[in-house]
């Protein structure tokens, strides 16, 4: 994915923890800050990611700028499928953008990624 979209004309500019987040500052003041500069946070939703306490921290602070500020800054892709029992009960906010927001599914046939690609890239730039 990175590649995918670092290497698109014109290319997207990605914040990635491993390269982007300064080392020794507080982690939850670098996701703060990364969300609060980008245009838009990129959710890749799998099993790992409910599973993961930081992944509920991204969650919870962008939650101001999809709900409170009627903000259209989150694009949801679910990775695999995830069935919504599975979903723990900690990520409500998880299952509310769900059930509000239009996402992307990664395709497992490769025929449709070139669509997914598209779509996301169109999503990204809106």
């Amino acid at each position: 994915m990175v590649r995918e979209l670092e290497q698109a004309c014109p290319p997207f500019r990605l914040c990635l923890h491993k390269r982007d987040f300064v080392p020794g500052k507080w982690i939850v003041d670098n996701i703060i800050d990364s969300i609060e500069k980008s245009r838009k946070t990129l959710f890749v939703l799998s099993e790992h990611f409910v599973r993961s306490e930081w992944c509920k921290y991204e969650l919870d602070f962008s939650h101001f700028r999809l709900f409170d500020e009627n903000n259209d800054a989150a694009i949801l892709i679910l990775l695999e499928p995830i069935q919504s029992e599975a979903i723990p009960k900690r990520f409500c906010k998880l299952r509310k953008i769900m059930n509000t927001k239009t996402y992307l599914e990664w395709p497992l046939e490769e025929e449709q990624q070139q669509m997914f690609w598209f779509n996301l890239k169109i999503a990204l730039r809106s």
